[in-house]
């Protein structure tokens, strides 16, 4: 294999700070900033195994690509420039470009890169972008029509999202507003919803005409017609709703802009009013969560999007503990590994719970994951665990037993002496509640004799989130009541 982290001698030749290790395949994330002190570079880092993954899938590597350049940071006019590329190494896209001619996407108005322990990189980047490295940057796919509109018109190789009033052209860049992208962007995810919602209704008619006549006496088939929509009225009619755009021009991002660069002033001078704006931001924060949350459980998602979903939303994990708990690392490494170096343990993340640095074990299932078996196991009313369940505890157990034996070494190798291993507790968030009484009994049963491990439902979740939107919202009534 080619020596891919080569590096050039006229950019990569600062200090560096390692930005990340990415759990799949050991590529890195390098930060630098050049002598001068005015340019941060983020670059990508072949690993080992992301190399050997890419190869198999035909990915043909250039050595003098190396390392690849993700994102630029000009700290004199506060420019993030991204380059959007693919990135998971086990596809044949692999480092190739995103978009045809579109090649990096700016935004204004950002501030530097910083590498926070236990974190990585934080990209506040307009929703629709993608914030973590690894994901390679871009927008969503399902919005990835708005840079497509850009995409061959002649002499664009970049977009930047500003704060102008109106589309322009600055040499090679397109300047598109963000109060316009926004726009646009809630325009199409409305019309790609209200087409989903249509098919899907086309369908169920369809389904029900054809196979409920065999069964269903007396079955009159345009009992389950649905009235005939036309869908290019349906897609258009959602295009031209107005949505309600976020944009960094409005009064009140202008408004939120100030009191961020005010915030020491505003404490020294005016600390019951910052106080209790703390607490209106709080409580409209954990609105937009708990309706986040809502939605996405009634998608049936896979355990990758949880992961990502509460490494995106930390704060959801946090209502677990009673004390202070800090994000330690997600896919982490506790032991496990063998002379032949196979059989590493990952844990979905863990957390550093309180002040003493000991450290929790949390593992995430689905919201689709059975918590019992289907059959009872003492007919009529008594039920036993799932696989998936009594495994997820006896996983996170496994996890606990490696954290525990290999702690000493970690914290010698990684230079983290602050954590510990001496009481971990081990959480796992599978399924929904049950609904029926019998179901409900047994699972309490089972989970309530599980003296290591708390289980907890993402119902029971959400509803500690309310719990505490309820308390809130209470304790602001009551401030207010003479």
């Amino acid at each position: 294999m080619a020596d891919t982290t080569k590096e050039s001698e006229d950019t990569y030749y600062s200090p560096r700070t390692d930005a990340g290790t990415h759990p799949e395949d050991q590529s890195t994330l390098v930060l630098e900033t050049i002598p001068d002190g005015k340019t941060q570079y983020l670059s990508y880092h072949l690993g080992v195994k992301a190399f050997e993954r890419g190869e198999a899938v035909g990915v043909e590597f250039d050595e003098s690509d190396w390392p690849l350049l993700i994102v630029e940071y000009e700290l004199s006019t506060r420019v993030l420039t991204t380059y959007p590329i693919w990135l998971r190494s086990n596809q044949n896209n692999f480092t190739k470009a995103k978009y045809r001619t579109i090649k990096r996407i700016s935004f204004e108005d950002q501030d530097p890169m910083v590498v926070q322990e236990g974190f990585g990189l934080f990209f506040d980047l307009p929703t629709g972008f993608h914030r973590r490295p690894f994901e390679g940057f871009g927008v969503d796919p399902r919005i990835r029509y708005i840079v497509d509109a850009f995409d061959d018109v002649p002499g664009i190789l970049g977009l930047t999202i500003c704060d102008d009033s109106d589309i322009s052209i600055d040499g090679e860049e397109v300047r598109l507003p963000e109060s316009i992208y926004h726009e646009v962007r809630l325009n199409i995810n409305r019309a790609h919803d209200a087409a989903i919602a249509f098919a899907n209704g086309e369908k169920r008619s369809y389904l029900r005409s054809r196979l409920l006549p065999a069964i269903v006496p007396d079955f009159a088939g345009e009992e389950y017609e649905r009235q005939t929509i036309d869908l290019q009225d349906t897609v258009r009619t959602a295009l031209v709703k107005k949505g309600t755009p976020r944009s960094r021009n409005s009064n009140t991002s202008a408004a939120v802009r100030t009191v961020m660069r005010s915030v020491a002033e505003l404490a020294h001078d005016n600390p019951v009013e910052l106080f209790q704006l703390s607490e209106k931001i709080e409580v409209v924060s954990l609105e937009m969560l708990i309706e986040s949350m809502t939605k996405e459980m009634a998608k049936r998602h896979k355990e990758e999007f949880w992961q990502a979903y509460f490494l995106e939303n930390p704060f959801v994990l946090k209502i677990l503990f009673g004390l202070p708990v800090v994000m330690y690392a997600s896919q982490a490494s506790v032991g496990g590994m063998g002379m032949e170096r196979t059989g590493e343990k990952y844990a979905d993340y863990l957390l550093e719970a309180g002040m003493f640095g000991n450290l929790a074990i949390i593992e995430i299932k689905t919201t689709e994951t059975p918590l019992l078996t289907k059959h009872a196991y003492r007919p009529p009313s008594l039920y036993g665990p799932s696989v998936e369940l009594a495994g997820g505890v006896s996983q996170l157990l496994d996890q606990r037993l490696k954290l525990i034996k290999s702690i000493a070494q970690k914290k010698e190798d990684e230079g983290n002496y602050h954590v510990q291993a001496w009481s971990t507790p081990c959480i796992l968030i599978i399924g929904t509640n049950p609904t029926e009484l019998d179901l409900q009994r047994s699972f309490e049963i089972y989970r309530g004799s599980q003296r290591d491990v708390l289980v907890i439902t993402f119902d029971e979740l959400l509803a500690k989130l309310k719990a505490l939107h309820e308390f809130l919202i209470t304790k602001s009534d009551g401030a207010k009541s003479p």
